[in-house]
């Protein structure tokens, strides 16, 4: 039965037909009953070919239409019963009026069928696409989250033991959390009635900076912040925080306010795509690489993808784009296909190298296809995709290949101009690589720059024109942004400029050298222990070999164990102070290599030995929390989005 409320709309309804349907004569009721009458034929095969269509939709894609399903077929119910009952009651009446009029909608009617009919055929041809199209992992996957999601809301039973899970979890994250000068203090709901004083406020900030900055200035964090904090780098610290006070009111979105800030945005741009193109570097204004500068790496990538989707998908016409990445790919390109209405086709990665198989991109490429997404490296494992052969595969089929160089792009650019690591480092440009059609690349990481700073390049100005955002119908006048956000921290765009005319190449390089070599040491060491492995090795044609220092150097370190809980370890490093990340499918944990792990590196070995120690006398009986309970958890239920 339908709810009280589908009823009560659908009783209004009537009433608002049958009213107006009463103060009719006779003759009039009769001819509306004809026209009735000869539409129904025809509505009867529109509403069986809709019915079926919603059918369908809610088998393939899970949406709740059943309640629709119900309301049309009694609607129906009661329509047909209704015109029955005056068929019977009176006698119908014929004129050439209402001939006429019954054979023109009997012409409409077959012409707004053979429409419904065409709907349904591109319907169902893109239900057998999808159909087809989809591996069995993605309907494995679909299947297993919908029975969650439906387990968790609709079973008691599995809704109070999640609830459970996540008060203990909540729990034990309260109770680690950091010490915070201000908890004794009652906490602010809204604004003071009157403001304090400039400097009360200021002597409150620095403390409890000097509180929460603690555990990083002691080195014993993966990535986060990547300056170190000595020597050298606290001058780079007052140098961002002058930088960021001369600009600290500007916003680029007014670009005739600050023209000086314009260049600096430009040369900033210019510096990093030198990084990436020797065009850039010669100041080549014919093959010239473009750009904009963003808040951060998901932004790039982002902006990169509508860029793709705009450019290839709307010359080609296509209704339903597609994008190819790994199944390492960063989770920005789970939101950006989200937002955008992309469907996101994903190949497993190799389970030794973790790297994206060229083949096994070129077999998933369709007419819909936009964009093969890469990594340089990736976030998990830290390794490189084969971006030369993914390149080829671009240019031969005429879609987008974007590189994901966020993480790595100042320090693998900079590896490759050192002879230790020159024929180690694939490349990865825009150069070498013909069919890159974009790169993303953080100057907030091993730029140096202070957070909130990226930088999203194209091979072409229009692709990157298709990213801008104009609005000329708005009735405050043209409307136009670069990127997502309209007005923008100019300030940060000066942090940027400061840190990377300060640091130069020279000192980027140093940088670069500085956290391989201690990337090398860390896998090199691993590599020893007993039970722990590194994660992304390489393959010598069929054969799997483990990841050694001499294979390529990432500032990322990703280490599993196979007889040990992992998470477990990665618990005990936290009671040392260490902030690692923990990964999941498969279970890992890794650290992102900064200059402060540089200086505190061979205490991380000796704190991971320990730890993995630990780990093994505790076994399998010691109690799960922490980290290890929320991984453990999250690994036995159906992989997410």
């Amino acid at each position: 039965m339908m709810d009280e409320q589908a009823h009560t709309v659908l009783a209004a309804a009537l009433i608002g037909i049958l009213v107006p349907f009463t103060m009719l004569s006779l003759r009039d009721r009769a001819q509306v009953i004809i026209v009735m009458r000869t539409i129904f034929p025809y509505a009867r095969l529109v509403f069986l070919s809709a019915a079926c269509r919603y059918r369908l939709w809610w088998l393939l894609y899970g949406e709740r239409t059943d309640s629709l399903w119900k309301i049309m077929v009694w609607c129906f119910s009661q329509v047909s019963a209704l015109t029955q009952d005056w068929n019977k009651e009176h006698q119908l009446l014929s004129s050439p009026v209402v001939t006429i009029l019954s054979k023109i909608l009997q012409w409409l009617w077959l012409f707004f069928e053979d429409i419904m009919a065409i709907v349904l055929i591109l319907s169902l041809s893109r239900n057998c696409y999808i159909v087809a199209t989809c591996s069995g992992k993605e309907w494995k996957e679909w299947a297993l989250t919908s029975m969650f999601d439906w387990s968790k809301e609709n079973i008691p039973a599995i809704k109070k033991e999640l609830e459970k899970e996540k008060r203990k979890i909540q729990n034990d994250i309260a109770s680690r959390k950091t010490k915070d000068a201000r908890k004794k203090e009652t906490p602010l709901y809204s604004l003071p009635q009157q403001g304090r004083s400039v400097d009360d406020v200021m002597k409150e900030l620095v403390q409890s900076g000097q509180n929460d900055n603690e555990q990083w200035k002691q080195g014993r964090v993966s990535g986060s912040v990547y300056l170190s904090s000595e020597n050298d780098d606290e001058g780079h610290t007052n140098l961002m925080s002058t930088a960021f006070a001369a600009y600290s009111w500007s916003n680029p979105l007014h670009t005739g306010l600050w023209p000086t800030l314009d260049r600096y945005e430009t040369e900033v741009i210019r510096m990093t795509a030198s990084l990436v193109s020797s065009s850039g570097r010669t100041g080549n204004e014919t093959n010239r690489i473009h750009g904009t500068m963003t808040s951060g790496g998901t932004e790039s990538i982002m902006l990169a993808i509508k860029a793709h989707r705009d450019f290839y998908g709307t010359r080609r016409s296509i209704q339903y784009p597609e994008l190819i990445c790994g199944s390492t790919a960063h989770a920005a390109v789970d939101k950006a296909c989200e937002l955008m209405g992309i469907r996101k086709v994903v190949v497993q990665c190799d389970p030794v190298t973790f790297t994206i198989n060229p083949e096994s991109v070129r077999k998933k490429i369709t007419v819909n296809t936009i964009l093969i997404y890469a990594s340089a490296p990736n976030y998990p494992q830290g390794t490189i995709d084969p971006i030369s052969d993914l390149s080829a595969i671009a240019l031969k089929y005429d879609i987008g290949l974007h590189v994901d160089a966020c993480l790595g792009g100042f320090v693998l650019a900079f590896a490759q101009q050192l002879p230790q690591y020159s024929s180690l480092i694939p490349k990865f440009d825009f150069t070498n690589n013909p069919g890159v059609t974009s790169m993303s690349i953080d100057t907030h990481k091993y730029g140096y720059a202070s957070k909130g700073t990226s930088v999203v390049l194209y091979r072409d100005a229009c692709l990157r024109q298709a990213q801008y955002f104009p609005y000329a119908n708005w009735t405050g006048g043209l409307y136009s942004t670069p990127t997502f956000a309209g007005s923008r921290p100019g300030a940060l765009v000066a942090c940027a400029w400061a840190a990377l005319v300060s640091i130069g190449r020279d000192g980027y390089a140093d940088r670069a050298r500085q956290i391989l070599e201690t990337s090398q040491q860390i896998v090199s060491s691993i590599t020893r222990m007993k039970d722990l492995h590194v994660l992304g090795g390489f393959r010598d044609g069929d054969e799997a070999k483990p990841q050694s220092s001499l294979q390529i150097p990432t500032m990322v370190v990703c280490f599993a164990s196979d007889t040990l809980d992992i998470y477990r370890i990665g618990d005990c490093m936290e009671k040392r102070g260490w902030s690692l990340n923990a990964l999941q499918h498969p279970a890992s944990v890794h650290i992102c290599v900064t200059l402060n792990t540089v200086r505190c590196v061979d205490q991380f070995l000796e704190d991971l030995k320990a730890s993995t120690a630990q780990a093994r006398e505790e076994g399998a009986n010691k109690c799960k929390e922490g980290t290890a309970a929320i991984y453990g958890t999250a690994s036995r239920l159906p992989q997410g989005p």
